[in-house]
């Protein structure tokens, strides 16, 4: 069996050679005083966007286990570039030229030369990329909790309420919409049609996956991503893509500088990567029978905080990650005397 730290050599390595450039990235703009400033801060947003997605990593893994051994190299090499090339540098920088209506290339120059400005662009988009986000994660979350077949739950009333509901014809889309519905109502009314917009994408993205899932793979997406590996990749992809959208606009609390922020969520989405496949080579899902259901009640919770953000109710990235990892701790710690029972 391979050793723990084996499965974070990778992630130790990537990190080592960003902090390296980061740190004479800092040097070069203002000595070693802002060499140090500035691998602080690359650290804090690693261990922020690391502890946020712990969530995300448990929900990977219960793809992933599916998946064929090929599929699991493709998301570890194909996938990684995606989450930290495609999520922490490309799309800040498509964010930045659909807003502020420039092209790429000018999209660059302000993001790295006008930190103010890119923040100012940013910030004016989370409406945008909340919406978006936080749609296609609701419908994760209630396509997982409507399964009418499930007979075991985690808080049994609750749960058994919602995989009854699973019964009723589109009950998915029915309760994607009365939710987008009911913020949309609460925002002012220059802001809705923007935000019902965005949420109608993110609907539609997830509805896309849906039918190719169907089509290609099986009804429910572990039996799709077993039978066809590219429909769970491209889900883990989206999945990912959901996840990281509030890291990147949060980062902005801490600093605005472009290449710090890729660094920082960068790293942080390295250590995902590299959890997920522990989870899944330990087999930590099958030890824990409550740590996938308490993640999805994990996303759950981040699908409010989105959608409260959206609303412009800021909780910050400290007191999401604390409340993902209190859900999930909760998981683990309920599923020990099963765990106990099978040894």
């Amino acid at each position: 069996m391979r050793s723990t730290l084996s499965y974070f050599t990778g992630s130790l390595l990537f990190s080592a050679v960003t902090l390296a450039a980061v740190g004479w990235y800092g040097f070069t703009l203002g000595g070693a005083e802002h060499a140090m400033a500035f691998l602080l801060t690359a650290l804090v947003l690693a261990v922020l966007e690391t502890t946020v997605s712990f969530d995300n990593a448990v929900v990977n893994a219960g793809i992933l286990k599916v998946m064929s051994h090929r599929w699991r190299q493709i998301f570890m090499t194909v996938g990684i570039a995606v989450a930290v090339f495609g999520m922490r540098i490309l799309f800040p920088l498509v964010i930045v030229a659909v807003a502020g209506g420039v092209s790429m290339s000018e999209a660059f120059a302000v993001a790295t030369q006008d930190p103010k400005r890119y923040e100012t662009i940013m910030h004016d988009s989370h409406l945008m990329v909340m919406g978006f986000g936080a749609t296609f994660l609701l419908m994760v979350v209630v396509e997982f909790f409507v399964q009418h077949e499930k007979d075991e739950h985690w808080i049994p009333g609750v749960e058994a309420w919602l995989a009854k509901l699973g019964s009723v014809e589109n009950a998915q889309s029915l309760v994607t919409i009365l939710v987008v519905a009911a913020i949309a109502a609460l925002l002012p009314a220059g802001q809705r049609m923007e935000f019902i917009s965005s949420c109608f994408w993110g609907y539609v993205v997830f509805m896309a996956l849906h039918a190719f899932k169907q089509i290609f793979g099986g009804m429910d997406i572990k039996t799709a991503a077993a039978k066809n590996g590219l429909i769970g990749f491209l889900y883990l992809e989206v999945l990912d893509a959901s996840f990281s959208m509030d890291g990147v606009i949060a980062a902005f609390a801490i600093t605005n500088n472009f290449w710090l922020i890729a660094a920082g969520l960068g790293i942080g989405a390295m250590f995902v990567r590299s959890m997920t496949i522990y989870l899944v080579e330990r087999d930590v899902m099958g030890q824990f029978k409550y740590l996938e259901v308490s993640a999805f009640w994990a996303i759950a919770a981040l699908v409010a905080i989105m959608f409260a953000a959206a609303l412009h109710i800021e909780l910050g990235e400290v007191v999401t990650g604390l409340i993902s990892l209190v859900i999930i701790a909760l998981g683990v710690f309920t599923s020990l005397p099963s765990r106990r029972q099978n040894k």
